[in-house]
């Protein structure tokens, strides 16, 4: 199950058209395989194995956020939300955006 962090990021990853006017084709492409492959992964840590993108804690963030790869420093971000204590048991996933994290600078792209 996917949720969203903002009702603008929900308009974006549920018609990805609106995506397009606001990013790369290209990135746009790479986070709508992202999105699936959530939805096709049944927990967590399905998802994890899988490895694809290469799925990481974000260093700096608050506990629990991740990231998959974009691109080179583009980055979508999410949590995964647990009713248990094992996080690779979570069926739910948070997105909260796409945004460049690197350096000291962040540009977030999709809230």
């Amino acid at each position: 199950q996917i949720s969203y962090a903002s009702k603008m990021g929900e308009e974006c990853f549920e018609d990805w058209r609106i995506m397009q006017r606001k990013i790369s084709p290209d990135w746009v492409r790479t986070i709508k395989k992202h999105v699936l492959r959530f939805k096709a992964a049944n927990t967590f840590g399905v998802f994890l194995q899988l490895n694809l993108g290469h799925p990481e804690p974000l260093k700096g963030a608050p506990e629990g956020r991740y990231s998959v790869r974009v691109s080179g420093n583009v980055r979508l971000i999410f949590m995964p939300i647990c009713k248990g204590k094992d996080i690779r048991e979570c069926e739910e996933i948070k997105i909260l955006g796409v945004e460049d994290y690197h350096g000291c600078k962040k540009t977030r792209y999709i809230p």
